[in-house]
């Protein structure tokens, strides 16, 4: 009885030290990959942040970025346009989207032709569809003949006016975003079991109640993951301001600005000063939004 009892603990013992080296070996792999492709990086990133460009240590790097993020410098223009992107993208890119996605569901009229149409600007090349579109807004283009023909005179320059700029790329990254969006509600939505919707239109339930009370709640899982990582690119949020002005006409952002600093530049400590106060500010913003969309529940099907 007593070998029979030992043998069991050997057999239990075994079995825990093969589950600890299991999840010993599963979690090495990403934990080396934070350490070297993270910690790493952002360690040496951070030290720039209290350096000088000579290599002497000092708080003047990180204090002049944030006399430019709360005075009226280049960085304090940038977060502004880089905070219209992002919710322009939240606020009117994912409701359009997901929008037209329970359209798509219902399977209107030529549903197939429209989705291909969205999809499109987001399979072209940048630069050809930048182009196309540089072309189309241009004051001897489409647009601007048209809006000619309406009386306006001088026809504006969209990307070459500080007025319209910003709002013309804001519209532009709207055009081409929905596409994508569309297509991953539409994925979401296609796994709704139909029994649940006959049911309702059994009891009466228009589209209308149908999208609010039955698609958003079913859904809820996809939309959370999508503002989530909407929210990771808080400070990141851009659109092609390379392509369209080089930053002109007060349509810097942030992820512009890092860019032409390094690349014109070779600031490396003014970016990194930036980052540091991007990741300060926004990692609690994130945290908590994230608590606040995790408490509302997910509806199982």
């Amino acid at each position: 009885m007593q070998a029979a009892v030992t043998q069991i603990k050997k057999k239990k013992s075994l079995k825990h030290r093969g589950q600890t080296l299991f999840l010993v070996g599963m979690l090495t792999i990403p934990i080396v990959h934070w350490v070297v492709f993270w910690l790493y990086v952002n360690a040496n990133s951070i030290m720039l942040a209290f350096q000088l460009p000579t290599g002497d240590w000092s708080l003047h790097t990180l204090q002049s970025a944030l006399r430019e993020f709360s005075t009226d410098g280049s960085l304090f223009l940038a977060l502004g346009n880089t905070l219209k992107y992002f919710f322009t993208s939240v606020l009117i890119t994912m409701p359009c989207s997901f929008v037209l996605s329970y359209l798509f569901y219902k399977k209107i009229l030529m549903y197939k032709v429209f989705r291909v149409i969205l999809y499109m600007p987001a399979i072209i090349s940048g630069v050809v569809i930048t182009s196309a579109f540089s072309f189309v807004i241009a004051p001897d283009g489409p647009v601007g003949i048209i809006l000619s023909k309406l009386g306006v005179d001088p026809v504006p320059e969209f990307l070459a006016n500080s007025d319209y700029a910003t709002g013309t790329i804001l519209f532009y990254t709207v055009w081409t975003g929905i596409g994508t969006g569309t297509l991953l509600f539409q994925g979401g939505m296609a796994r709704i079991p139909l029994e649940v919707l006959e049911a309702a239109k059994l009891d009466g339930c228009g589209p209308g109640r149908e999208l609010v009370s039955l698609i958003i709640p079913l859904l809820w899982p996809t939309i959370s993951t999508q503002l989530i990582l909407q929210l990771t690119g808080l400070f990141g949020s851009s659109g092609p301001i390379l392509l369209f002005t080089q930053g002109a006409y007060e349509t810097t952002t942030l992820a512009y600005w890092i860019f032409d600093s390094i690349y014109t530049y070779g600031n490396y400590n003014a970016v990194s000063a930036a980052g540091l106060c991007c990741t300060v500010v926004g990692v609690p913003i994130i945290l908590g939004i994230r608590w606040l969309i995790e408490r509302i529940p997910a509806v199982e099907y």
